[in-house]
């Protein structure tokens, strides 16, 4: 009798662990929030507000060269191909240039010609004035006569005229071959920019005739000089600022980040899929441009504020309870709430202004999720 009575009991307690086991398993469900969280003792720490965006890098102007030729003829020598890197200054292409240095020798040849026709005349001139100061000598004592001394001033004009001639010819030759060495030295094109060659348009043996610009050869690429063009929402703009400091990494190196400061903000707004966004540029690291290529996306940070030495407590501590911000502090064995005023914030941690001091333990609330099958 007694052993079937202590069934009884041992049942009885079992269905009411089982209750109480079907209760806390239905609240759990319910997602209730308990104030008996983790614990959190106040510190004073560092806080840094910042605004995510996306951005692109981009090669800054004058990055990117085209590099033409002036010149018209056969291509006769092409030195780099793409993938090729080039110092500045370095021969590129040269183009055949036979015809333009026959023409300046034949141009010199007629210089050198005409610079012996301008000694003669030269010679010329001297002995004229010598004649002529001679004749009005001899005129002044009547030793010659009026018509000898105009005929020496007739030949002394002509020979004046025929050095300033000659002088003129000369000029206008040393002017052509001048504009034929310009011709000649659009022949050979050198590298305006050290980097690597990232296209090629025209090949040795091809013929390039140049029009009103310059024709196309290959075109060189600083991998050096980039920047990012950071799209920045409309909704933000009024926080960033040229100065900023910006932190941001590629999809190619996840666990590597870059950092830079905005140079400048463009007022022209960029529209995409009906967002309007504007431009805030961000010159790259040299150091940097190892990792980068352009048209990478990028993922940024800017740090739009950040301060050091104040009081922080984990992001979930705070609460926004009845209109205000409210913290819940242990006191003895039991959470207290309390008031406070929240400065910037991170993605960890709040700035608290008022309400808290150093060194409290504040309650982290816990939102129980609820157990997935659990009726709701």
């Amino acid at each position: 009798m007694m052993n079937k009575k202590m069934r009884y009991i041992a049942a009885a307690i079992a269905v009411i662990v089982i209750a109480g086991l079907i209760i806390c398993f239905v609240a759990r469900g319910k997602g209730k929030t308990s104030k008996d969280g983790e614990s959190f003792i106040t510190k004073r720490g560092s806080v840094t507000h910042f605004t995510e965006q996306t951005g692109i890098i981009k090669a800054q102007v004058g990055a990117i060269v085209k590099v033409g030729t002036r010149a018209t003829g056969v291509l006769t020598r092409l030195k780099y191909q793409v993938g090729d890197y080039v110092k500045k200054g370095e021969l590129i292409a040269t183009i055949d240039d036979r015809e333009l240095l026959a023409n300046k020798r034949n141009l010199e040849a007629q210089i050198e010609e005409q610079k012996r026709d301008l000694e003669a005349k030269d010679a010329q001139y001297l002995y004229s004035k010598t004649n002529y100061e001679r004749e009005e000598r001899l005129l002044e004592k009547e030793f010659t006569t009026k018509d000898t001394v105009d005929k020496a001033k007739r030949e002394l004009d002509v020979a004046v005229a025929q050095v300033a001639l000659g002088k003129a010819k000369v000029k206008e030759a040393a002017e052509k071959l001048n504009a034929l060495e310009v011709s000649l030295s659009y022949t050979k094109i050198y590298a305006p920019i050290s980097g690597f060659v990232s296209q090629v348009t025209t090949q040795e043996g091809e013929t390039v005739v140049a029009g009103l610009s310059a024709v196309n050869l290959i075109t060189v690429i600083d991998a050096t000089k980039l920047e990012m063009w950071i799209y920045v929402d409309e909704t933000d703009i009024g926080r960033v600022k040229p100065g900023m400091k910006v932190e941001y990494w590629v999809d190619a190196y996840r666990d590597k980040r870059f950092s830079g400061t905005i140079s400048l903000i463009y007022p022209q707004p960029e529209i995409k899929e009906n967002i309007v966004y504007y431009l805030a540029i961000l010159k790259i690291d040299p150091k940097d441009t190892a990792f980068l290529k352009p048209e990478m996306t990028t993922h940024v940070k800017i740090i739009i504020d950040k301060k050091s030495d104040v009081i922080v407590v984990p992001n979930g501590a705070v609460r926004f309870e009845d209109g205000k911000n409210v913290v819940y502090v242990k006191v003895k064995d039991r959470a207290e709430r309390k008031a406070v005023t929240t400065g910037i914030r991170d993605d960890k941690f709040t700035e608290v202004v008022a309400g808290l001091g150093e060194g409290e333990h504040v309650v982290i609330p816990v939102v129980k999720k609820a157990t997935p099958g659990a009726k709701k």
